[in-house]
């Protein structure tokens, strides 16, 4: 199979578009084992970094779930979604950054409160893992990714695929308004407080205490967003 390259693409977008189109043309299905970094390296003429990154930007999207001693495998979310995801269904310059917001703490609070009520001893490792990452990472870009990856991971434990779902189709455009506006939303200590009290709140099935820790964790967000709404 040919891989269509435009001249513009990063080697990352490459990467991502060839997957991609893998996974659209059934190639490769839910539950299938992507190639290794290196035969991918090979076979793309990219380097291996750019193939790590790309995994890793196709993860925070849940696209490709990496699991130990398993390699890096297509999810279930890829089959009925992929093509909402990458082709832009939303697009920035039609839906303003409040909106965007809105709806996302709309979908949070239902998602969170169903992962304080739903989620298992496995969701919870998985959501411990996601954080780790986060506080791990040093670059301020990556960081933003790492963050809502974090945030997607309490959402699939929920075990409501379809909130996840949206949430992971609006985040790419909120992803593009927080780089342009190189947005922070809350302290750096004030956000990994919170964010460990996510897990806290998961753990001790504190429904009333998770909506109220959405609301807290993106007020600041929601009052940057409206600053920049459009008249």
């Amino acid at each position: 199979m040919s891989m269509k390259q435009e001249t513009n693409h990063s080697p990352v977008d490459r990467v991502v578009d060839y997957i991609k189109t893998q996974i659209a043309e059934k190639q490769v299905n839910p539950g299938d084992r992507l190639p290794s970094e290196r035969k991918l390296s090979e076979l793309l003429k990219v380097g291996r970094p750019h193939i790590r990154a790309a995994l890793q930007k196709l993860e925070t999207y849940g696209v490709v779930e990496t699991r130990p001693q398993s390699g890096t495998i297509v999810t279930e979310f890829s089959k009925s979604q992929i093509d909402n995801l990458f082709n832009e269904t939303l697009k920035v310059d039609k839906y303003d950054f409040y909106s965007l917001v809105h709806v996302r703490v709309l979908l949070e609070i239902d998602a969170c409160t169903l992962a304080a009520t739903n989620c298992t001893s496995e969701d919870i490792d998985k959501v411990e893992k996601a954080l780790r990452e986060l506080e791990d990472c040093q670059d301020s870009k990556k960081r933003i990714e790492k963050d809502f990856a974090f945030h997607h991971a309490i959402a699939c434990s929920s075990h409501n695929p379809v909130l996840a779902s949206l949430l992971l189709i609006i985040t790419p455009d909120i992803m593009k308004f927080y780089h342009k506006y190189r947005f922070c939303s809350v302290p750096e200590r004030q956000v990994i407080t919170e964010h460990r009290d996510y897990i806290a709140k998961m753990k001790a099935r504190d429904t009333e205490g998770m909506r109220e820790l959405v609301l807290s964790h993106l007020a600041n967000q929601i009052n940057f967003a409206k600053s920049q709404r459009r008249d």
